[in-house]
Formats: C-alpha cells, structure tokens, sequence
C-alpha cells in the first residue's frame, strides 16, 4: 500500500497527537456520513472511524430507492410520510446528478387484498403528502403478458451509482487536520472522565495492529446494526435496542427495453417485491426475514436464493435460474424497538424511524434505526443539539471538490474512478473496497468480479498492483480473492 498508508499515519498523528476532538463519530455508513460531512462544514472537530471500510455494512446493500415513505400510509402515520416526502425532495434538489426520478409501475394481482381503485387512491394521497413533487399517478396498461394485470405508474428518486458511491462521496468532501476521516480502526476502549468533560478512548488500526489513544468531548454512535454492541462498550444506556431484519436481492441482466421499475405485491404476506433496472442489471428483492442475531444475518443463504428465484419465476415473464444470477447483495435493517421489546412480528410491522438518543451527561449520542432519505433530515437535528453542547471553533472549511479520475470498463461499457484516485483520496484500501464499493464493478460483473470464466482474472490482478509494491503480493492478493467467491459467492449458486 502506497500513498493511502502516509495518509493513514498523519490521520492517526492528527487524531493522537492533536487538541481534543470535539466529536469522535463511530460509524462511516449512511447515518454517520452525512452528519460527518454537516459537522465538517459547520467548524467542528471531528474524526469519523469505522472498524471495517466505510460503508460495508447495511450501506452497501440498500434498495438505493430514495422513498417518500409510502410503507407509513397502511398506518396513517401522515406526518411521517409528509417528512419523508420533504427529505426526499431536499435531497433530489441538493444531489440532482446523484439522485434521478425512478419510474415504478405497481401491478395489482387480481388475487391482491387491495383492488386498483384503493391502491391509486393510496397513490394519488402519498403525492398530494409530498407535495406534488414528482409526476401524477397515473392508471396504465403494460403489453402481454402482462397486460391482464391493473398496472399504477408512480416516481420515486434513486441513487445513479450506488449507495456505497454515495456515502463514500459524502465523507470524501471533508478531509483535513481537522476532519479526520479513518476506516478499519475500531473502537478498543473508551472511558468518560467526569473531571475533565471528555472522553478518553483506545483506538486500534486494523490494517497495522497498532494501538491509538485520543481525546473527544462527545462520542456519536451510528454504527447502524453494531448500535447497541457499540454503546454496551461505552456503558450508555439506551430506552431502545435493534431487532434485525434481512434484505437480500439477486441481480439478473438487463435486457434493453427495461427501463422501468415494477413492484409486484407478495400473496403470503403484506408486503412486495421489486424489479428494479440499476446499470446493466435488474435488482430482484428484497427477502424481509426476521433473524435473531448479527451472524446469522450478516450473509445470505442458499434459502434466500431458492425464494427469490421461485418468486421471479412465479412472477416474471422470463423463466431465471441460477445461471442467470449476476450477483447478491445481502443487507440487515436495524429496526428500532423498545428495550423491553420481545414480541415476534413479520419485520415489516417494525418502524423504520430513525430515533435518536442524547446523553448530555455522559456527552454521549446514539443513532438508531433509520432509512437512507431521513439520514440527512437527522443530521442537522443533531447538529442542532449539538450547537447547545460543545460550540464549533474554526472556521467553515472548503470541501474537498476535485473532480474524480475516471477510467471506462471495457466489459461494462462503463467510468469509473480509478483505482489510484480511490485510493488517495478515497480511503481505498483494499482490492474489495474498490470492486465492491468505489465502484461497482463487483455488482454488475458476475462472481465478484471475475465473471463466470474467470476470464477477468487479469484486470483484477493488475488493479490489486494499486494496493501493494510486490508483484507477488498482487498475485496473492488476487488469489485470496478467488478464493472468496468459490467460499461464499459460488456455493450460494448450487440450488
């Protein structure tokens, strides 16, 4: 590793060796990003760590729908729905070549608990809640073999690129003495000391091992899922915990003339399934599988797959197998409950609010559930809060707004930013990080990356050059990414 090691050494040198923090945030996904950047901007002094990459957790694996909250409607939680729509609106406004309108068609079986005329009411009170913002539902008919289905057109906004692209994007435009952005560093310890008002914490860098201690005057928990484990840490008690649903989607190849989203509801449950284009494929999902524990739901199984793949054939005029799979993303949702909560509910009965725990006495914030839209909507009310605690003392910096170096893939027909740009300004540390999360690569190309032949092998090998000076070392850094997929990729396929 190159230029990114140096940076690494003066993050920790400025982390360590510097004044006391004024925020250590822990957590670089879509809740601790977008504050991480509002933070930066406002003059505080902030360092952002993660103990993995940043956003490689439930971040990496979202539907990527910007979404008014139409789930809320079934509840008549209005003023819900009507700040989602707001967020949503904000965010298409401030992000436009980020965020696009997405097209979604909602086709109603003739078998659905919910006839035409509801469904078009419900859609037409959802865009009257967001303002008239996107277009007018509309009643619309599809060609064979779909078109005996009753089909409602509605919008939503959608990330272009990917959800990862995006957070990545947002902690990128803070980086200085002072903005302190660190991933693979865990959290080791952290004790508050009353006497002084801050806390002292141990840090370890995952890459090297090396040990780090530091000052901060206020710790921000948004480890999404590792919430409540991060706060266990902290001895912060919490009136909320999360309960655990996973989301995996398969992704088929797109064919020229799908340029449509279609959401087609389930029968079993009250719920639906999406078939969404995202680049050269179609995301078909997501599961919505209560599991009790992290573990068990940090990956999918072959029960995942066998679902999805019944349910597309099922429902989906091209008959899919296994073949067919471009590749598999597998998210967990925090949901937020009470600390007492034991009930046993299909997870979609579970709110996605995000709820926000202040601890002014331990100097202490925690992050709990959420969803991508509300995720910016969240960070100026905590910015807010904060303005009350610890007031900011520099200067607003610029952002960092340099633009990307990009490079076209051949087999995608695709830019994307290079591998030595992610990597010297983009915390890229890792052959995964680039193809999983700088880009994706890894996400439109099956096994990983490598295509189903393996007949990438080679632009693999030379991007893994990127992250080290030894030609051997590449050469087993591409190896032990082989052997990855034939571990966890390849044996999800054999259904």
């Amino acid at each position: 590793m190159i230029t990114s090691v140096t940076t690494r050494d003066c993050r920790f040198q400025n982390l360590s060796n510097g004044e006391p923090l004024d925020v250590l945030m822990v957590g670089g996904g879509i809740s601790g990003a977008p504050l991480y950047r509002r933070l930066c901007g406002l003059g505080y002094r902030v360092a952002l760590i993660d103990k993995s990459d940043f956003s490689s957790g439930t971040s990496q694996a979202s539907g990527m729908l910007i979404w008014g909250g139409l789930l809320y409607l079934k509840n008549f939680d209005l003023l819900t729905v009507i700040r989602l729509c707001k967020a949503r609106k904000e965010l298409m406004k401030d992000f436009p070549d980020a965020i696009s309108v997405l097209n979604l068609r909602y086709l109603v079986s003739p078998s659905s608990r919910r006839t035409p005329a509801t469904v078009l009411l419900g859609l037409y009170a959802y865009w009257f809640l967001g303002g008239f913002a996107l277009k007018r539902p509309t009643m619309e008919k599809l060609s064979p073999p779909d078109h005996h289905h009753p089909v409602l057109g509605y919008q939503e906004g959608m990330l272009r690129h990917s959800d990862s692209r995006f957070v990545i994007e947002q902690i990128r435009a803070h980086q200085s003495e002072h903005c302190i952005p660190i991933n693979y560093c865990r959290l080791e310890a952290a004790e508050f000391s009353p006497d002084q008002r801050c806390w002292i914490v141990l840090l370890r860098d995952e890459l090297t091992g090396r040990e780090h201690s530091g000052k901060a005057r206020i710790i921000i928990n948004g480890a999404g899922v590792w919430t409540d484990e991060v706060n266990r840490l902290l001895a912060v008690e919490s009136p909320y915990k999360h309960v655990f649903s996973k989301g995996v989607y398969l992704a088929f190849p797109r064919r020229t003339e799908q340029i449509n989203a279609h959401i087609y509801p389930m029968q079993s449950e009250d719920d639906v399934l999406s078939y969404v284009p995202w680049g050269p494929v179609m995301m078909w999902g997501p599961t919505e599988t209560a599991v009790q524990d992290l573990k068990s739901g940090l990956n999918p199984n072959r029960e995942d797959i066998r679902f999805l793949l019944a349910s597309a054939n099922q429902t989906l005029s091209k008959k899919i197998g296994p073949q067919d799979v471009v590749s598999i993303r597998c998210g967990i949702r925090p949901l937020v409950v009470g600390r007492d909560y034991s009930r046993n509910v299909y997870p979609l009965e579970l709110s996605r609010h995000h709820r926000v725990v202040l601890n002014k006495e331990r100097q202490a914030i925690s992050l709990y559930g959420g969803k991508l839209t509300s995720s910016f909507m969240v960070a100026d009310y905590i910015a807010k809060c904060l303005r009350h605690w610890v007031p900011a003392r520099f200067s607003q910096p610029a952002e960092f707004s340099h633009p990307p170096q990009m490079t076209n893939h051949p087999g995608l027909q695709h830019d994307f930013v290079t591998a030595q740009w992610a990597r010297d300004y983009e915390f890229c540390m890792t052959l995964e990080d680039y193809l999983r999360r700088r880009t994706t690569i890894a996400q439109w190309t099956p096994r990983m990356g490598l295509d189903r032949d393996g007949s990438e092998r080679g632009s693999l090998r030379k991007l893994a050059e990127t992250f080290t000076q030894e030609p051997a070392e590449a050469e087993a850094i591409v190896k032990a990414y082989e052997q990855q997929v034939r571990d966890t990729y390849d044996p999800l396929l054999t259904v």
